[in-house]
């Protein structure tokens, strides 16, 4: 089994349960209030290690008490914090996180994760074996995200990016992606489609295939996903669960996905496992402590027993 590592985010996530958005210039009661450990990169990180492959997190908190309860919740999960650095005199990560009905919106504040530099990144991938996995996302600077995926790229890693939020992504990077996993969103701001164009997925697969990318997995939330290499367009179903909230829903199919190619998994063979291990985030509240194990989810797929499959597009 390989390992990963992952270069990303450590967020507190601030969570109100709302029975609508407020409109401009509103103050409203929440019906309740939460908060949970977050980040992109440590949801990621915390699924791969529960789906029970080694995960390494190469990340920055902020000296203050979320960043101690951030790292000492990701040793609970077996995450290896060794490469989580404490930023002097700056804050952690900050999400605010609004939900209703299952939908939600998130204000962010970078704190200690737009202090991850490439070097951070560089020194531990140097000492790194040959051939291991390494996934990124774009709540860190995105030079960080690019040096590393450069220098995973020299030790024959298999290279994942996560391009959430949505940045521009240099053109001279993308030959060394190996796969790209973008939901719908964010496939549209970074190509220009738009997303009611009737050609919208074959437009936004081409787009980064032309660029070099090997593979690509765009998420369409309820509609499933749809994976695409240079040879094949392979769309595929959503399971359908009670939707509590979607707030890690993502992570958890990114880290699925990274998880089974760290078993020796193809990416296509990996998507029904990521399909059901995000039906069961938004089966229930909260990021990190959403995210199910991988006896969660095998159990999940005994129950469905088939009953997630090709779309009809």
């Amino acid at each position: 089994m390989k390992k990963v590592y992952i270069v990303g985010s450590i967020n507190k996530d601030i969570i109100f349960k709302l029975n609508r958005f407020p409109n401009e210039g509103e103050t409203m009661p929440a019906q309740k209030y939460f908060t949970l450990p977050g980040g992109k990169g440590a949801n990621q990180a915390v699924a791969c290690s529960h789906f029970g492959v080694p995960t390494e997190l190469i990340a920055s908190v902020g000296d203050d008490v979320f960043g101690e309860e951030s790292i000492q919740g990701l040793i609970t999960a077996k995450v290896n914090v060794d490469h989580v650095t404490i930023k002097k005199n700056t804050t952690t990560g900050i999400a605010c996180i609004l939900i209703n009905n299952g939908d939600n919106r998130i204000i962010l504040n970078e704190g200690a994760n737009d202090m991850t530099s490439p070097l951070d990144a560089i020194d531990v991938l140097d000492r790194a074996k040959d051939n291991e996995v390494l996934l990124a996302q774009f709540e860190v600077p995105v030079p960080t995200v690019v040096e590393s995926i450069q220098k995973a790229k020299e030790k024959h890693f298999f290279t994942i990016l996560n391009p959430a939020p949505a940045k521009t992504i240099p053109e001279d990077i993308y030959p060394s992606i190996d796969l790209i996993i973008p939901n719908e969103i964010e496939a549209q701001m970074i190509t220009g489609y738009s997303l009611h164009d009737p050609d919208f997925d074959q437009k936004v697969i081409h787009y980064f295939i032309s660029k070099g990318v090997k593979e690509v997995v765009m998420t369409k939330g309820a509609n499933g996903s749809v994976y695409a290499n240079r040879h094949e367009i392979y769309p595929l179903k959503a399971f359908k669960v009670q939707v509590v909230d979607s707030t890690g829903a993502g992570d958890t199919f990114v880290g699925a996905i990274a998880s089974e190619i760290a078993k020796g998994k193809t990416v296509k063979e990996a998507l029904v496992f990521a399909s059901a291990a995000s039906a069961i985030t938004i089966s229930r509240l909260g990021a990190q402590s959403s995210i199910p194990h991988l006896e969660d989810v095998n159990l999940f797929l005994q129950r469905k027993n088939g009953d997630l499959h090709e779309t009809d597009d």
